[in-house]
């Protein structure tokens, strides 16, 4: 298969090569030796320009371009030509395309523009051919059907050509003749007549009697064009609106404040192609006070050293009814229009309600003092860690963990003491605990951990990790120094444990205290 590809592709490239030099060639070359007649210089530079104009605001019909210049092509194939017709084709292709490729030149995409030059080289040499092969074949065709039969000829023609590339680059041959050889054949076919009234006028009168038609074909090219441009427009609205509700269904389903945080940081900036977003969220109530940037490589923390604006750059309030939480920072890569600001600023009002139920979410499931989770959260995944054991005949493990002697701790030294020894074995806890465990502060001076899949060795190891780097911790308490310590109760449950589901955490405390009796015998 892979050689089969190369082949096309090689073929393919030797076919363009092919039309390319031989439709660009063999017109200028006859043109050299037949020296065929050519409208006078003003008329001709009329038409030319008329070809070049229409080309520019060419009409696109679904994944199809169809233009009024081939009007000017066919009238001077009637009246003067197939080498007339073929080289004026050739000359304003070139000098079309070549406009085209000045907007990546400037951007300096030398890959881009190269590509350019080559589709407009091609397709001089396709219309080369096309109007130089149907000049010859005119005439065998009968004299009073010569210019009707000339059209199917032109469209025939121009579709063997496109229909040979389209086989050779391997593209998919029925879509194409669906997607855009039928509708631009039948648009041709409209078109084209036009260009036998043309004729008719110009024999008759000369190039003023032309100037109606003329002033029409540029009229209606503009309006085509606008109309394309329109259409093009709202179906790009329409696919933005489609990314935009994707976008807020996905947001709506993250409760987990730092992955919505991830996720918004992401998707705004693939959904609006920006440099750069950073997200601001101030909420003093819930102590919640970030800064983020994403870049298109890294989020970072920003440590509020705001990233430097630009003229481009937008900044959106993030606000519920309740309040304001914070602000996004967006620089785009370019000045974003009215309807892109429009969407952008929908968006930010999706994410601020999001933002605003995670945080609740969080407070609800987060210990304010620690950090950690709370007693009912721990509850609840207790019970999903059972259920998940009887169902995978699997194992979990839960630690129990008690500050000795926290009370002596408020008493005497004051409990802003005692709550920076809760703070100090919280961040123990969640530095030395892997992502799936779920560790909780139960109230007061105990905290607790659900250890997944471990045995009840490996549940004592963790607590007699936790238990030696908290009695390591050193609190300076007017002027001297205070370590604390910890006391640990750990079990195994699964289910051949014989621990009934609602006795595990009583059993976990009942060895708890035996070893905090331990301590104190």
């Amino acid at each position: 298969m892979v050689i089969i590809f190369l082949m096309k592709k090689r073929l393919a490239l030797i076919y363009e090569l092919a039309v390319i030099i031989f439709g660009i060639g063999l017109p200028f070359s006859q043109v050299l030796v037949l020296n065929p007649t050519f409208p006078p210089i003003p008329d001709h530079l009329v038409f030319l320009l008329t070809a070049i104009i229409s080309a520019l605001v060419y009409i696109s019909l679904k994944n199809t371009i169809v233009s009024f210049e081939i009007v000017i092509y066919f009238f001077l194939l009637l009246v003067f030509g197939g080498n007339v017709a073929a080289s004026t084709a050739i000359i304003a292709l070139i000098i079309v395309w070549t406009l085209k490729s000045f907007r990546y030149i400037r951007d300096r995409d030398t890959k881009e523009s190269l590509r350019t030059i080559k589709t407009g080289a091609y397709n001089a040499g396709t219309y080369g051919l096309m109007y130089l092969v149907t000049g010859l074949l005119m005439e065998y065709y009968p004299v009073n059907l010569q210019w009707i039969l000339a059209i199917p000829t032109v469209v025939i023609l121009n579709e063997i050509f496109f229909s040979v590339r389209t086989i050779l680059k391997g593209d998919e041959y029925w879509m194409y003749l669906k997607e855009e050889a039928v509708i631009s054949d039948l648009m041709e076919m409209l078109i084209y007549p036009i260009g036998i009234s043309m004729a008719l006028l110009y024999r008759e009168f000369g190039v003023v009697s032309t100037v109606p038609l003329i002033i029409s074909i540029l009229v209606f090219s503009y309006i085509g064009h606008l109309m394309s441009r329109y259409q093009e427009k709202m179906k790009q609205r329409i696919t933005e609106e489609e990314d935009l509700n994707e976008v807020a269904r996905k947001l709506e389903g993250i409760l987990d404040f730092e992955l919505l945080i991830t996720t918004i940081l992401r998707k705004v900036h693939s959904f609006i192609h920006a440099e750069e977003v950073t997200i601001v969220l101030d909420d003093q109530e819930q102590g919640i006070n970030l800064m983020r940037n994403y870049d298109g490589n890294k989020i970072r923390n920003l440590n509020f050293a705001v990233p430097p604006k630009s003229i481009n750059s937008v900044e959106l309030p993030l606000v519920t009814r309740e309040k304001t939480l914070g602000a996004l920072l967006v620089r785009p890569k370019n000045t974003l229009d009215k309807d892109s600001l429009v969407l952008l600023t929908n968006l930010v009002k999706h994410i601020s309600l999001c933002l605003s139920n995670a945080m609740l979410y969080k407070i609800s499931i987060e210990d304010s003092l620690t950090g950690l989770y709370t007693r009912r959260y721990f509850e609840q995944k207790l019970t999903e860690g059972i259920g998940e054991v009887k169902r995978s005949n699997g194992r979990l493990s839960v630690v129990l963990f008690d500050i000795d002697n926290l009370k002596d701790v408020n008493d005497q030294l004051g409990h802003k003491m005692g709550d920076q020894v809760l703070r100090k074995f919280s961040q123990i806890l969640k530095t030395h605990s892997r992502k799936k465990d779920i560790v909780a502060r139960w109230g007061g001076d105990e905290f607790v951990a659900i250890i997944p899949g471990s045995l009840e060795d490996e549940a004592a190891v963790f607590g007699e990790r936790m238990k030696e780097l908290f009695s390591n911790e050193v609190f300076i308490a007017e002027n001297k120094n205070m370590k604390c310590t910890v006391s640990y109760g750990s079990l195994e449950y699964h289910t051949k444990s014989g621990i009934p589901d609602s006795e595990i955490f009583h059993e976990v405390d009942k060895r708890l205290l035996s070893m905090k009796k331990a301590i104190d015998r």
